[in-house]
């Protein structure tokens, strides 16, 4: 038998191999689940309702596939914390996001506080989906809006004063950009700490006409620019390859309405 001494040494090793068979376990999540029977196949309802989630919050740092960005959003698809997580782990963490995350915050609901915590548990089905293709059912085409709230076309026209053909830009402006640039640079342009800029009242904004503006959305800036000041990556279009010229503009010609009268109109003259 053991004395007490024993007993200590052997409460030692045993808290350290389970340490380790943790470590271990965690890191082939992904490939364990792979290898593992399926679990049942999923709902098709939620997963729609999940992949317009991801599609208009997720897209700009983890990839349209889920598959990461370099520099912005990890693969998701292979993702060992993603398949060791319970469901609830796994919406509470989308809840709560990682703002020190290193090197761009994940900020809590991707940026978006108008998800509701329904929506982030359809968005967690859906990465299971994504994580294991033999649990996702055939999903219809993904039908994506391009028509503004009634606010964004109600505040869209005050912001061009009463110009309808200006407002019509500018709302859709506002739509695109609270889809594919929200969860980098907040609702309304405010920034998010650790991650993307204040795009209102932004000098550098300021300081381009619209020519040169969509020029640099369309090219986007390297951590390596002498000129970023952040260290992360502005991807090529927001990371939405998508994304055509006249988009751009309608995000350009939001962003107008974030700076002072003064410099949106200076800009555009």
């Amino acid at each position: 038998m053991f004395g007490l001494g024993g007993w200590i040494l052997h409460a030692q090793w045993r808290a350290r191999e389970d340490a380790r068979l943790a470590l271990v376990e965690a890191a082939n999540a992904y490939e364990c689940l792979l290898a593992a029977p399926p679990a049942d196949m999923l709902p098709v309802d939620e997963l729609v309702k999940g992949r317009e989630v991801f599609a208009s919050t997720c897209v700009a740092c983890h990839g349209a596939l889920g598959l990461g960005v370099p520099g912005l959003g990890r693969n998701l698809v292979e993702s060992d914390f993603v398949a060791m997580q319970s469901d609830e782990q796994l919406q509470g963490f989308l809840i709560k996001g990682r703002p020190e995350a290193r090197p761009v915050a994940m900020p809590p609901r991707g940026g978006r506080d108008d998800l509701t915590d329904q929506d982030l548990g359809f968005l967690v089905m859906y990465l299971r989906g994504l994580q294991d293709p033999r649990r996702m059912p055939e999903l219809p085409a993904l039908a994506v809006s391009t028509q503004p709230m009634v606010e964004q076309a109600a505040a869209a026209l005050e912001a061009a004063g009463g110009d309808a053909e200006l407002a019509e830009y500018i709302a859709s402006g506002d739509r695109i950009f609270h889809t594919a640039c929200v969860a980098c640079h907040g609702r309304g342009g405010t920034g998010i700490a650790g991650n993307g800029k204040a795009l209102a009242s932004n000098s550098f904004i300021q300081s381009l006409d619209d020519d040169a503006l969509l020029d640099f959305i369309k090219k986007g800036r390297t951590p390596t620019d002498p000129k970023n000041t952040t260290g992360i990556q502005m991807p090529p279009k927001g990371g939405n390859p998508a994304m055509s010229d006249d988009d751009i503009l309608d995000v350009i010609a939001y962003l107008r309405t974030l700076q002072p009268k003064a410099a949106a109109s200076a800009s555009t003259n």
